[in-house]
């Protein structure tokens, strides 16, 4: 009996579902896809480092409003975190990653975010630099952070096998911080050095009061910092780099940090500094302030001042030790004690001397000391000159000085003017050579441009067809820094030396060339590769 009542209700179950009127398959839509469309454009690209990259697909969903869709563009590849580029339909943005032979990977991943339904387009990027040489120049613009920034124009970049038109300058900004994340350098840089050698390893050396950054200019992604570059770490408290030098007849850069004298030759690929050197007669000294030599292989040493001692020390060829000059008879002052001053200004002069500028401990006074560089291999110096500076136009109000292999000249700058005090003679003279007349501006450092064979700049010539010549600017162009309190711009002025030997600026200021556009400039230096 049961078996019959359970066959007779399964029988009537089945009688109500087959009149059931399904109606599933009505219900059904149709997602229209997201459409990525290139338009046969290639999906493999390549653009130069700090180049902006754009790629316009056109993206679309019928049925959909586009205000419903998103975009992400993300970049990977190459030991890079990945990160988003752009998130609009188009992709517009710099290129910021380091220069790779490994094309890198970019996907772009658009969002339906009614259906949360997602399509995907690859695309592979090559990044080549285009970064050569130039003028590296050091700007803040909150004074508390640093940014790096590259010229590449007639000035500072042409040479016997790369012509440069000003037509075709070229100013990059916050490359620093471009091409590393949108990250500045903390602090304030103070010096930079570029070099490379042998072609084996390229590097640009920037430091702060507390820090040091070691990064190829290349492309400027920084590669290493503070300890990662000595051999022996120096203790953080102690770590205070406080001047950074050049030596091209030996091939160092040579570094004081904490007043202690570390060296690193640059040849053969190495990198690090080497432990810090002793002075040959074993004496403590305290480091301040060094020159360097820039140019040429004429075997002249660096120097730096031991203000512990009140004397010069000389850096030999072999940068094993710090030696203890021995002077030649004669010359107006002892270069083993010229006494405890603070050194302002240290370079290579006239004719190989090497010209310090010191300020006393009570600042009253200021002074000029000059005495022949000598040789890499011989200990041996001579004192030239002493100059006391104190009771010349606006000296005591100097912000910078600058001097020349050249010319027996030292300019100094205030913040309004640039003097040439010319030195023959038993009666020195200082004359004007230059003003800034705008009253909010003011001079904030000159610099001569040094670098052999790299940049030119255009001489006046009313006998000549185009009314200027055009000539190697080496010891023959005065970069002048300019900060408008205003308007927070900094400005570079190149102005030509037009008379060696008595130190005349051009006047004439459509021969000066300028560079506008930066924070506050604290330091400049030639990029060199």
């Amino acid at each position: 009996m049961k078996i019959k009542f359970i066959i007779l209700l399964f029988t009537m179950v089945g009688y109500f579902t087959s009149c059931y009127d399904d109606k599933s398959n009505t219900s059904i839509k149709t997602i229209n896809p997201l459409v990525i469309d290139m338009g046969g454009a290639p999906t493999s690209m390549s653009a130069f480092l700090l180049d902006t990259l754009e790629i316009k697909p056109v993206v679309y969903k019928i049925g959909s409003d586009d205000a419903d869709l998103s975009y992400k563009w993300e970049i990977s590849g190459n030991d890079i975190l990945p990160f988003v580029m752009d998130s609009t339909m188009t992709l517009k943005a710099v290129v910021s990653v380091a220069p790779n032979s490994n094309p890198y990977k970019i996907i772009l991943t658009v969002t339906d975010n009614r259906t949360r339904l997602q399509n995907y387009e690859q695309f592979y990027l090559s990044v080549y630099s285009n970064l050569g040489k130039g003028l590296v120049v050091a700007d803040t613009r909150d004074g508390i952070n640093t940014d790096l920034n590259l010229i590449m124009s007639q000035n500072f970049t042409e040479s016997f096998t790369q012509k440069f038109d000003e037509k075709d300058n070229i100013i990059l900004k916050n490359v620093y911080s471009t091409t590393n994340g949108g990250n500045a350098i903390s602090g304030l840089v103070t010096y930079m050095m570029t070099s490379v050698h042998d072609s084996y390893k390229r590097t640009l050396t920037v430091i702060t009061d507390h820090s040091v950054r070691r990064m190829d200019p290349y492309d400027y992604v920084l590669e290493k910092t503070n300890n990662d570059i000595f051999y022996i770490p120096i203790p953080e408290d102690r770590f205070k780099p406080m001047c950074l030098m050049y030596d091209n007849s030996a091939l160092y850069e040579v570094m004081i940090v904490d007043h202690d004298v570390y060296a690193r030759r640059i040849r053969y690929g190495n990198e690090n500094y080497s432990a810090n050197l002793e002075s040959s007669d074993n004496s403590e000294y305290h480091a301040t302030m060094g020159c360097s030599i820039m140019e040429g292989y004429n075997y002249t040493s660096l120097y730096v001042y031991d203000e512990l001692n009140g004397r010069f020390l000389k850096c030999p060829y072999t940068y094993d030790e710090l030696q203890v000059v021995t002077q030649q008879t004669g010359g107006p002052f002892d270069l083993n004690n010229v006494g405890r001053m603070n050194a302002l200004f240290m370079a290579e002069g006239n004719a190989n001397a090497i010209f310090t500028v010191f300020e006393t401990k009570d600042a009253q006074k200021r002074y000029l000391y000059t005495f022949t560089g000598g040789s890499l291999f011989d200990p041996t110096c001579k004192a030239l000159g002493m100059y006391d500076l104190t009771s010349f136009p606006d000296m005591m109000d100097a912000v910078d000085f600058e001097c020349s292999p050249l010319e027996e000249v030292l300019y100094y700058a205030t913040d309004k003017k640039v003097y040439a005090l010319l030195l023959p003679g038993s009666d020195p003279q200082a004359f004007e050579r230059y003003s800034v007349e705008d009253p909010n501006e003011k001079i904030t450092s000159i610099t001569l441009w040094r670098k052999g064979w790299q940049g030119k700049l255009k001489f006046k010539d009313s006998s000549s067809d185009e009314g200027y010549y055009t000539d190697w600017a080496m010891n023959r162009m005065m970069v002048i820094a300019i900060y408008n309190e205003s308007t927070k711009e900094g400005k570079l002025v190149c102005v030509p030396i037009t008379n060696i030997g008595s130190g005349i600026l051009e006047k004439d200021k459509d021969y000066h060339q300028e560079y506008k556009g930066f924070g506050r400039i604290l330091c400049i230096t030639p990029q060199t590769v």
